[in-house]
């Protein structure tokens, strides 16, 4: 599979999630949620993430991916009016090799 596609399908597959997700009404079994500013300061200050990539959504939500300096990772989904959703975290980050060019720019 090409970069393009694995890129390409990912991002299909995170937009239907996070559009599921936070189409839903608060409930106890819904991702936690909160302030983006609070949200992104204990990703650094918990576990050094610093953001390595976002894209906008169709819908006006922004998808960041958060990774930190011994593999932890996370991305959050961020509706217009601030409020981050944690829509996956693990371990085990590894970065693919810099592409000589990236189709989106």
């Amino acid at each position: 599979m090409t970069l393009g596609k694995f890129l390409m399908i990912a991002g299909l597959a995170g937009a239907t999630l996070a559009t599921s997700v936070l189409a839903q009404s608060p409930s106890p079994r819904g991702p936690p949620c909160a302030d983006r500013n609070h949200v992104v300061g204990q990703l650094h200050d918990t576990f050094g993430e610093r953001m390595i990539g976002s894209g906008l959504a169709e819908s006006g939500v922004l998808f960041e991916l958060y990774v930190g300096p011994t593999g932890s990772w996370t991305l959050l989904a961020t509706t217009p009016s601030g409020r981050s959703c944690f829509i996956g975290a693990g371990e085990a980050w590894e970065p693919l090799p810099e592409p000589e060019m990236f189709a989106a720019r």
